[in-house]
């Protein structure tokens, strides 16, 4: 059995002290910080507008994020996306 935190990369938190670990899976490479904002908050379960209500930016930005992550994770849907985020593998 593999230990999960070889597959963790520590990323700070612009403005902040707190460390936040982001998971290693195919195409996460690929990903702005703000790609990786909006897919913490879908991972979350957050509706686009309370995401982007907290991150400061619009609804549609919101989804526009999501669909750069579901092409670049090779992802079909939200649900095929949280499999592979959270399996690690594509």
């Amino acid at each position: 059995m593999q230990d999960d935190r070889e597959h963790e990369q520590p990323d700070h938190v612009s403005g902040g002290a707190t460390p936040r670990v982001r998971r290693m899976f195919s195409g996460s490479q690929a990903l702005t910080d703000r790609e990786h904002d909006v897919l913490e908050a879908i991972i979350a379960g957050e509706t686009s507008k309370v995401a982007a209500r907290r991150l400061g930016i619009s609804p549609r930005t919101i989804e526009v994020h999501r669909a750069h992550i579901l092409a670049k994770c090779g992802a079909r849907n939200t649900a095929d996306l949280l499999r592979i985020v959270l399996n690690g593998q594509k």
